[in-house]
């Protein structure tokens, strides 16, 4: 695990190395999003964040939270229920027409719910709130990100959901309509990794994150029925082991959404010669990208803060091309959902 002190260290030089970022929170109202964003704000001089959420009585508590840790910056609430593509492009298309580029997209947001309906695009619930939401903020805020890196300023997408815990995916059903809770799960944390290991390749000026949390105290941890009554009980048991506080969380988080030893593909020789290689601490040398090179621009993070690298799995989606198949399911999946607003525009 990368030291606590190394990671505050690090996150310090924010004031100076990245000092009024542009950022894009999807889930910054609660939970380890918002740990993250209160010590994002508190670490710059003027930043300006989008922060995106369900619920205006939640943003409320947060705008007054940022504006209170650093008056400087500038914080946008956007509201968005991100079960609903058109809902996303809707929420995109205000972020575009107002800014020429952004530096981070952070990506959080979750929901748990067993057994719980399709959306209204007739996706699974799972697939939706894991999988497509998310990767559509980034489809949709791609050209803010690559002006940003064009412009030589720091790009980088970070989503947060379980790095380094990829198992594998159904290649007979890629969207988990017929699966459970828990396989659909372990499907989405893969599918996720696939999808940034694809973008990575086609947008090299952009470093791309799929890390894990790890356990902390959040508002999802409270999910209703018996699933949620036995998740509560053993971090009631066990959480003084596990669970990692607040404060920490945030640093820590911090530190994977901003750090330089995770740059982009293209940027990696030049990071690498100027923050040393072998014989540094962990945490202040470039890490291994998923392929196992140092800096290839998709990083997957375990929970202690450690790049993951050379899952067999992943690794084989690559060399068999079902990257590059399983992106293209997923533009099919947006295009077939678009086609049907266009058909009920029509029929309006």
């Amino acid at each position: 695990m990368i030291p606590l002190a190394t990671i505050k260290a690090a996150n310090a030089t924010l004031s100076t190395r990245l000092p009024s970022p542009i950022c894009v929170f999807l889930g910054g109202t609660t939970g380890i999003g918002y740990f993250t964003l209160q010590k994002l704000v508190a670490s710059t001089v003027s930043p300006k964040v989008y922060y995106i959420g369900r619920t205006p009585s939640n943003a409320e508590v947060v705008q007054k939270r940022l504006e209170e840790i650093n008056p400087k910056g500038t914080y946008i609430f956007v509201q968005c229920d991100i079960l609903v593509i058109k809902n996303i492009n809707k929420a995109c298309e205000e972020i575009l027409q107002k800014e020429k580029e952004i530096n981070l997209l952070w990506l959080s947001a979750g929901m748990f719910r067993i057994g719980h309906p399709d959306t209204p695009d007739g996706l699974n619930f799972m697939a939706a709130i894991s999988y497509f939401s998310h990767m559509k903020f980034v489809i949709n805020l791609l050209p803010l990100l690559k002006a940003s890196a064009a412009n030589g300023h720091f790009s980088r997408v970070i989503r947060i959901l379980a790095g380094g815990m990829e198992w594998g995916m159904n290649p007979n059903d890629l969207e988990m309509s017929k699966s459970y809770f828990f396989t659909s799960r372990l499907h989405h944390v893969t599918s996720t990794t696939v999808a940034l290991d694809y973008l990575a390749k086609e947008n090299p000026e952009i470093s791309f994150i799929h890390a894990s949390a790890g356990s902390v105290k959040t508002e999802g941890q409270d999910m209703p029925g018996v699933f949620g009554f036995l998740v509560r009980t053993v971090l009631w048991v066990a959480g003084r082991w596990i669970l990692i506080p607040a404060d920490e969380s945030g640093e820590r988080n911090l530190f994977n959404a901003t750090s330089e030893i995770y740059p982009a593909s293209k940027n990696a020789e030049e990071v690498i010669a100027l923050l040393g290689g072998e014989g540094k601490g962990e945490g202040e040398e470039v890490a291994v990208g998923l392929d196992g090179v140092k800096g290839s621009g998709c990083y997957t993070i375990h929970a202690n803060g450690t790049a993951k690298s050379g899952k067999k799995v992943l690794l084989e989606y690559r060399e068999t091309g079902f990257r590059e198949k399983f992106w293209e399911h997923t533009l099919s999946v947006y295009k077939r959902i678009e086609e049907s607003y266009e058909q009920e525009a029509g029929t309006a």
